[in-house]
Order: structure tokens, then sequence, then C-alpha cells
């Protein structure tokens, strides 16, 4: 490909550029916390309602610890 022209790209502001990213990661990482808070509250709700044991109660926490792990996996993949 002989005829490719190739331009130089301009970036207005490079800092504003890494600004808006932080800010997009840190939001990011907000929602996720929060939606991990939201889950364990559930969770925690659930056992009380139930009235598990601890057995119970570490059983529950291990599946939703594989779900977690899972989820990640996919995420990588």
């Amino acid at each position: 490909m002989r005829n490719a022209e190739v331009k130089p790209m301009r970036v207005a502001d490079n800092n504003a550029l890494v600004g808006l990213l932080t800010k997009a990661r840190l939001e990011e990482k907000k929602d996720q916390h929060l939606a991990f808070s939201v889950r364990l509250a559930t969770l925690s709700i659930h056992a009380q309602k139930k009235e598990y044991s601890s057995v119970e109660i570490i059983e529950l926490l291990r599946k939703e610890s594989e779900r977690f792990e899972n989820s990640a996996r996919e995420i990588i993949a």
C-alpha cells in the first residue's frame, strides 16, 4: 500500500483526555463498589430472614464468591 497517506493526529489537550479517562475509571470503580455493597446487603437480609446457620451463611458466601470469580473471567476473556 504505497498510496496510503499518514496524517499525524493532534490532541488539543492531552491532560484533559487523561483527566476524562481517570474520572471515568473512578466512576466505574464507585459503581462497582456500590453494586457489591448492595449485593452483600441483599445476601445478609436473605440469610437473616431464612435464619441461616453459620455453615449455611458460609456456603452462601462461597457460592457468591464463585459467581463473582466467573464474572471476572468472562470480562478478561
